[in-house]
Parts: C-alpha cells; sequence; structure tokens
C-alpha cells in the first residue's frame, strides 16, 4: 500500500524569519523619520521665536519718536539690545544707520541670534523717517 503525504500548507519557519526582518527594517526606518520630523519640529520653533523678538525690536524702535536720540547719530557696529528678551537663550543687537540711503531717513538693522541652539541669526531691516 502506497502512503501519499497530504500536502500541507502554510509557512516554514525560514519565512516567518524573513518577513520579521523586513517589518523590523521598516520599523526602524519610520524610527529614522521620525526623529528627523521631531528635530525639525524644534528648529522651526526656535527660528520662529527668534523671528518675533527679531518683529518686535524693530516694532520698538519704529515706535520711538523721529526725534529721539537714537537716530541722532549712527550706532555702528551693531550694539547689544539693553532690554531684556523675553525668551532665553537669544541675544539681539541693533545697528542704526543715519541719512541712508537718503538724508532723513534711517535705516535699522535688528538680529537677533539662538545662542542655545545652532547659533542661528535672523536679521530684519527696516526705514524710519527721522525728520
Amino acid at each position: 500500500m502506497v502512503m501519499f503525504r497530504k500536502k500541507e500548507s502554510g509557512f516554514t519557519l525560514v519565512e516567518i524569519l524573513v518577513a520579521i526582518t523586513i517589518f523590523a527594517i521598516g520599523l526602524l526606518a519610520l524610527a529614522g523619520m521620525q526623529i528627523t520630523a521631531i528635530t525639525g519640529g524644534s528648529t522651526s520653533q526656535r527660528v520662529t521665536a527668534a523671528v518675533a523678538l527679531a518683529d518686535g525690536i524693530v516694532q520698538n524702535l519704529l515706535a520711538r519718536d523721529a526725534g529721539d536720540a537714537i537716530f541722532a547719530s549712527t550706532v555702528d557696529p551693531a550694539a547689544a539690545w539693553p532690554e531684556t528678551l523675553p525668551v532665553n537663550g537669544f541675544s539681539a543687537t541693533y545697528a542704526v544707520a543715519v541719512n541712508t540711503p537718503v538724508a532723513g531717513i534711517s535705516r535699522i538693522t535688528v538680529s537677533v541670534a539662538d545662542n542655545a541652539f545652532g547659533g542661528r541669526v535672523v536679521s530684519r531691516t527696516t526705514m524710519k523717517r527721522t525728520r
């Protein structure tokens, strides 16, 4: 009597190990992308804070009277911003060029540096009528 083996279907141990290895590599790739996303998010948060600080200082300078002493003579090289910044880890400088580009106009340049995270510098330049 000849016995025929019934063909059994299913996965072998090798096939399961290969599938698990491929799945693990995919998960590692996703973890790497998550780290990149978190880093990018924190970087953009710091840059946004620096831009907001620079814009606030520019608005502070623009709100001053045209006859203010800060517009009486050129402040160059840039001077440190005398007021405390509301966010730690940043430093700000400003420069005023009187009668630039034309008489009666002052060019104001504000730079905010992120000292705590990479040293990025954000600059804003604007003009103000001084007479």
